[in-house]
């Protein structure tokens, strides 16, 4: 398909709508279900008066310092916003232009501008993707840059292997796990060279540059944040994950928790949400989505005898996707048998190969579009209008609302409970008392363990109102008869300032005066 001047203008206007109309679906829905890394990471980069080592996860490498850079230059333009505020609207920018740069692929690879929306719809509008594009955290910018290679390979296009080298070494720095990335571009490279046999020097060029990029600014920062040049404590800093949350090996509980983390990244939220939260836009939303559901159906059912059709053409690939095929499997396969192991139920993860899966999809929907006297009843349409409107209303759109997130919910009340200068004493970090601190930031909090409380008492600042004692010190006290007796002695309950169900403990006991 050679495309005119007049078709290039069409598919410029067209990616410009799918950025501005996905942009403005995220920042119109920011949530607050915050994930709680983001919360953690936002009050670092507050914290920190300037770039040091309070920024630096291995992880991901230059996410913090980059959320820093953005969040000191708001304030630099006057802007008084959070840095959480700040992170979530670059990942909106973010996540519409890795929206805008898929809806490219797909129209490159299957030449089809209807089958290029609804695949974009569906990436953009998938469940995890939505929120987390709405959210502080580094994998949409990770896969964003992941996208612009797998952009740079594809078979049609000129071999950049520099190119291709540092957009691959940048999203490796924004998280590691863009690792599991580099078997799709050296098969990338190789069927770009392969018409003019250069695929070795292309492929060495490819890995000398992103080896070299990596592993430099790897090495500096390792040194720059420890001040050592061990090539053993490099590897071990790396390589640190944290052991809570590590390998598992027990396949049948793999096997479940990767199906179903799988499935939640297409649909997510509750459908409670619409009895909890209630209200005419949760009705009207509940009602659009079902309308759409049933629409579906019908459309999909009402030429039941056409579905056979239609699967033995899905199942038909033209030859022409065969070299897609090949990069869509080696961008999937080593993510999910990685992932098989490695936390399989974080749902997350699964967005580093959400855009192969969704590309997958479009060899079906290509080869159907192509079928001897195939009539259009834009079923695929239909099934991407539902997916919206069943995120949007089970998930995007409750999670906009604070009472939609109780831990947040309470923290937001505690504003009006503890003044400036309040001082909170806990025993150890937690994500429940990261987000209650962040979102009360005139609090003050000090660790401290039981004995240390109950010895020096009489020392401690207390304001006229009181300090208070946070979820993990009060379990320490509450462990010993001694420390139940001081508890009862020197502090208050107040039911108004905790959360205790069977999904939340969040509890705050105020010390009494004197």
């Amino acid at each position: 398909m050679v495309l005119t001047r007049n078709s290039n203008h069409t598919l410029r206007t067209l990616t410009l709508l799918v950025f501005v109309t996905t942009f403005l679906a995220y920042i119109g829905l920011l949530t607050k279900n915050y994930y709680w890394d983001g919360i953690f990471f936002a009050q670092v980069i507050e914290d920190a008066p300037r770039i040091n080592a309070t920024l630096i996860h291995p992880s991901h490498l230059i996410d913090q310092i980059l959320g820093f850079l953005l969040y000191r230059a708001t304030r630099l333009c006057g802007l008084n916003l959070r840095a959480v505020t700040v992170l979530q609207v670059s990942n909106c920018i973010f996540g519409a232009a890795a929206a805008a740069v898929f809806f490219r692929i797909c129209f490159k690879c299957f030449k089809s501008r209807y089958v290029s929306l609804v695949l974009a719809a569906l990436f953009a509008f998938s469940a995890v993707w939505w929120r987390f594009a709405t959210d502080s955290n580094t994998y949409v910018p990770t896969v964003l840059m992941l996208l612009v290679t797998f952009y740079l390979i594809l078979p049609e296009h000129k071999a950049r292997p520099v190119l291709v080298g540092v957009t691959h070494a940048l999203a490796m720095l924004l998280h590691q796990l863009a690792v599991f990335f580099f078997p799709v571009v050296i098969a990338g490279i190789v069927l770009q060279a392969r018409r003019s046999r250069k695929n070795a020097k292309s492929v060495l060029s490819y890995v000398v540059t992103v080896a070299v990029i990596t592993a430099v600014v790897y090495y500096l920062v390792f040194h720059l944040s420890t001040g050592a040049w061990s090539i053993t404590r490099f590897v071990s800093w790396i390589t640190y994950y944290s052991t809570e949350n590590g390998f598992s090996f027990n396949v049948w509980n793999n096997l479940i928790y990767t199906f179903r983390s799988q499935v939640r990244t297409t649909f997510g939220g509750r459908a409670a949400f619409v009895r909890e939260l209630g209200g005419p836009a949760m009705a009207i939303l509940a009602t659009l989505t079902a309308l759409a559901w049933l629409t579906f159906l019908f459309v999909l059912l009402r030429r039941w005898k056409e579905l056979r059709t239609i699967f033995v053409a899905a199942f038909k690939f033209p030859g022409q996707f065969a070299p897609l095929g090949i990069l869509c499997a080696l961008w999937t396969v080593p993510y999910v048998v990685f992932l098989f192991f490695f936390i399989p139920q974080n749902v997350f993860y699964r967005l580093f190969y959400l855009p192969a899966i969704i590309l997958m999809l479009g060899f079906g929907l290509s080869a159907i579009q192509s079928s001897p006297n195939h009539i259009r009843r834009y079923r695929a349409a239909l099934f991407a209008i539902f997916l919206f409107l069943a995120n949007l209303t089970f998930s995007q759109y409750p999670y906009t609302q604070a009472r939609a997130n109780p831990p947040l919910e309470l923290a937001l009340r505690l504003n009006q409970v503890w003044p400036t200068g309040t001082v909170v004493y806990f025993a150890s970090p937690n994500t429940d008392a990261s987000l209650v601190h962040y979102f009360n930031p005139g609090s003050v909090w000090v660790q401290i363990t039981a004995g240390e409380l109950t010895r020096q008492l009489e020392e401690m600042p207390l304001t006229t109102r009181g300090a208070w004692l946070e979820t993990t010190l009060v379990d320490q006290l509450e462990a010993t008869p001694d420390g139940r007796s001081w508890l009862t002695t020197h502090a208050a309950r107040r039911p108004d300032c905790e959360l205790v169900n069977s999904k939340f403990r969040i509890m705050f006991y105020q010390l009494k005066p004197g």
